[in-house]
C-alpha cells in the first residue's frame, strides 16, 4: 500500500510504499533534512514533529536521542520512524541541513602544458579521377605529413567524415587523443575550441572544473553536495549499499555521474562552449568514491585486508560512462594506493609538492576521512583515519554541517563570557566542525574542562547538569534561530572530539615512529581539504589535533585534490608523476598497528592547557584544584 507524507511548512508531498521511513520520503520529495549518520539513528539530527498519522513504535535510538518532553509532543527521528499510513510532519529549522558551504578551490602550482588532447588544422586536396583516394586515407596522409602518423579513428567519427570534409571545402580541424586516436573532425579551423574537465569526488562534496586546454586557464568551477549522500553520509554505508547487487551498484554509480553531468551542463551553459569540445575528464576521489564512479565492485573495501580493486591509472571512453562530454572523449582516473588512501591523496601530494620538499613535512587532508601523509623528496609514508563524523556534526549534541547559521568560531573569556561567529552571520542554528574545535580549545584554556577532557567548572550559570550529563551553555536559546533551545558543549561532545583528534594525531605519531623520525625532524604542516580550510590552527594545536609546531609553519591549501586533478588534466607529465608517487609511497594500515593503539590513547589528552595564565580568575568558581595536575606540557 502506498502512503502520502506531507511536509510542513513547505507543503511538499511524497507518495511512498508503506514501511518506508520519513527520511526516505523526505529524500524523494526533496525536503531539506539532515542525515548525518546515514539513517542509523545515533546523530539525532533528523528530529521531526509528527502532527498526524500512523508510524512504527519508538525505537531504542529514539528513546535515547529525543528529550522526554519532545517525545511527549510526538517528535520522532525521521530515519527511524516507519510509515504505516498517511502522515503529516513538520521539519524544525534545527533539523535542516541548510545551504552547505563548500570549498571548491585550492592552491595550484604552475604547470607546463602538455595536453593529452591536440587539435590539428589540415587543408586537403579534393579527390579527382586521377586521385580517387578514400576520404579517410586522404585525411590520414595529410596528418602524417604534419608528423601525426600511425593514427586510428573512432568509427563514430569516420561515419561523418565525407559530410564534414565536403561541407568545409576540404578544410578541417582534427582532434587527436594521446597521439593515437582521432576523436573528432570539425569543419574549418577550431583549434581554439579545446576544453577539458577535472572532477574531485569527495565523500561529502563534488567539485567540477572546466579548463581551456589551449592555455590552461580555469573557465568554470562549481560544486554541490555529493548526491550519493542519500545512500549514507559515510563511506561504509555506501559500500554496504553498493554490494547488495549489480542494480544497487549501477544506481549509486549513475547518481554520482548524474551530479557530475549536472555541473558540466551548468558550466557549458555559463561559458557558452559546446559540450562536444570537452574531450577529456580527469577524476580523483578516495578509493571508494573512485571505484563507485567507474562502476567497480567494492565489496573488498569493506573486508579485511581492505584491498583496492584498481591501483593503477586507467582510461575509459566517455560514452561507456555516460559522461556529458564528447562521446569519443576520454575519462582518466588517477591511481589508488590502498583501500583508504586513494587518488585524491595522490592529487594532494601533487598540488602541495610534498614529494619535492627538502625537509620533513606533514600533509593532512581533513575531511570525512583524514589522509595523513608524512615525508619529503626522500620518501612518503601514509595512512588514513576516520575523523569526519564528529567534525561534521555527528555525535555532537548541537552539531551540524558547515551551513548557514552554523557557529564557526568561538571564544571564551577567563570570566566564561562567550563570543562567536556564525556562517553568513545568521542567527545560530548549531555548531559546525571548526566551531566545535574552537569551543573545546577555549573550554580547555578557560578552565571549563581539564586536559583529560573532564568538565571541572562548577557553580557557574553557564553550567547545567551533573556528572557525565554536564553541559556548558555556549549560546542562550533567546539568541538562537529557534529561540527554544540553548546551544551547548556537552561532556560527550568533548569526548567525541577527543576521539577524532586522537585518531588524526595518532596516525601522524605512528607514521613518525614507523619511519624512524623524531619530533624535532618535523619542519612544516600542510592542511588540505574543505574542512581543514576553516580550522583555527591555534585551536587545533591547543587540543592536540596537530603537532606542536610554530604556527607560521602551518599552511592551508584548500581543495588540493581538485588542484591535482586539474594539473593532471593539463599535463601528461603530471600523470606520470602521479603514478611514480603512487609506486613509491608506503602505506601503513593502522588497524593492525599496536603502535597506533598506544599513540591513540596518549593523544586523547589535550596537551596545551594554559590555566596558569589566570588561576585567580577561575579560583573558587570551578572548585578547589591543583593547577599542576591539569597542566600537561608536551614533551
Amino acid at each position: 500500500m502506498d502512503c502520502e507524507v506531507r511536509f510542513l511548512p513547505e507543503g511538499k508531498r511524497s507518495t511512498v510504499p508503506e514501511g518506508s521511513t520519513i527520511m526516505f520520503a523526505a529524500i524523494e520529495s526533496g525536503v531539506d533534512l539532515s542525515n548525518i549518520c546515514s539513517g542509523k539513528g545515533y546523530c539525532g539530527k533528523c528530529i521531526v514533529e509528527v502532527l498526524n498519522g500512523e508510524l512504527s513504535p519508538l525505537t531504542d535510538q529514539e528513546k535515547k536521542r529525543i528529550p522526554p518532553e519532545k517525545l511527549a509532543k510526538g517528535y520522532r527521528l525521521a530515519c527511524q520512524a516507519h510509515i504505516a499510513g498517511d502522515v503529516v510532519v513538520r521539519v524544525p529549522d534545527q533539523s535542516r541541513a541548510g545551504r552547505q558551504r563548500l570549498v571548491i578551490m585550492g592552491k595550484e602550482p604552475p604547470v607546463t602544458l602538455k595536453q593529452n588532447v591536440e587539435k590539428v588544422y589540415v587543408e586537403l586536396v579534393a579527390p579527382t579521377l586521377q586521385d580517387p583516394m578514400a576520404d579517410d586515407e586522404r585525411l590520414l596522409r595529410a596528418l602524417a605529413e604534419k608528423g601525426y602518423g600511425g593514427l586510428k579513428a573512432d568509427f563514430i567519427i569516420t561515419k561523418e567524415l565525407p559530410k564534414v570534409l565536403r561541407k568545409s571545402g576540404w578544410k578541417a580541424t582534427v582532434t587527436i587523443l594521446g597521439k593515437k586516436e582521432i576523436v573528432n573532425i570539425q569543419a574549418g579551423d577550431t583549434k581554439t575550441q579545446n576544453f577539458g574537465v577535472a572532477v574531485d569526488i569527495g565523500t561529502t562534496k563534488l567539485a567540477v572544473f572546466l579548463v581551456d586546454l589551449t592555455d590552461g586557464n580555469l573557465i568554470f568551477a562549481d560544486g554541490m553536495m555529493n548526491p550519493q549522500i542519500r545512500y549514507g553520509e559515510d563511506v561504509i554505508s555506501r559500500i554496504n549499499f553498493a554490494t547488495q547487487g549489480e542494480k544497487e551498484l549501477k544506481e549509486i554509480q549513475s547518481t554520482i555521474i548524474g551530479g557530475i553531468n549536472e555541473l558540466i551542463c551548468k558550466g557549458v551553459g555559463e561559458t557558452a562552449i559546446d559540450a562536444q569540445d570537452l574531450y577529456e575528464l580527469v577524476a580523483v576521489g578516495n578509493t571508494a568514491m573512485h571505484h563507485l564512479f567507474v562502476g567497480m565492485q567494492i565489496k573488498s573495501l569493506g573486508l579485511c585486508p581492505y584491498p583496492a580493486g584498481l591501483g593503477r591509472a586507467y582510461d575509459i571512453k566517455s560514452r561507456e560512462m555516460n559522461i556529458a562530454i564528447n562521446p569519443s572523449g576520454n575519462v582518466h582516473v588517477l591511481p589508488n594506493l590502498a583501500g583508504f588512501v586513494g587518488a585524491d591523496a595522490i592529487a594532494d601530494i601533487l598540488a602541495s609538492r610534498l614529494h619535492e620538499k627538502e625537509k620533513l613535512t606533514l600533509l593532512m587532508d581533513v575531511g570525512t576521512n583524514t589522509e595523513v601523509m608524512l615525508g619529503s623528496r626522500d620518501g612518503i609514508w601514509s595512512c588514513s583515519t576516520a575523523s569526519g563524523p564528529a567534525f561534521e556534526g555527528a555525535h555532537i549534541k548541537c552539531g551540524m554541517r558547515a551551513a548557514t547559521g552554523a557557529v564557526e568560531k568561538v571564544k571564551i573569556t577567563p570570566e566564561f563570557d562567550v563570543t562567536y561567529k556564525t556562517i553568513e552571520d545568521e542567527k545560530a542554528r548549531g555548531i559546525c566542525g571548526s566551531g566545535i574545535i574552537d569551543a573545546v580549545a577555549e573550554a580547555l584554556k578557560s578552565g571549563v574542562i581539564d586536559t583529560s577532557g573532564k568538565f571541572i567548572l562548577q557553580g557557574h550559570k553557564r553550567v547545567k547538569g551533573e556528572g557525565a550529563a554536564k553541559e556548558f551553555i555556549l549560546i542562550y536559546k533567546d539568541e538562537t534561530s529557534t529561540g527554544k533551545e540553548d546551544i551547548v558543549l556537552t561532556q560527550d561532545d568533548v569526548r567525541e572530539i577527543q576521539k577524532a583528534k586522537a585518531a588524526m594525531y595518532g596516525g601522524y605519531a605512528t607514521l613518525m615512529r614507523k619511519a624512524g623520525f623524531k619530533k624535532d625532524d618535523l619542519n612544516e604542516i600542510v592542511i588540505a581539504g574543505a574542512f581543514g580550510n576553516y580550522i583555527d590552527p591555534s585551536s587545533a594545536r591547543t587540543i592536540g589535533m596537530i603537532p606542536e609546531i610554530p604556527l607560521e609553519k602551518v599552511s592551508f591549501l584548500g581543495n588540493t585534490a581538485g588542484s591535482g586533478a586539474r594539473m593532471c588534466l593539463k599535463s601528461l607529465d603530471k600523470r606520470r608523476e602521479a603514478q611514480e608517487i603512487n609506486d613509491k609511497m608506503k602505506y601503513i594500515e593502522l588497524a593492525v598497528e599496536p603502535i597506533f593503539e598506544e599513540e591513540y590513547i596518549n593523544a586523547m589528552y589535550m596537551p596545551n592547557s594554559r590555566l596558569e595564565e589566570y588561576p585567580e580568575t577561575v579560583k573558587g568558581i570551578r572548585g578547589p584544584m591543583n593547577v599542576r595536575r591539569y597542566v600537561r606540557r608536551s614533551v
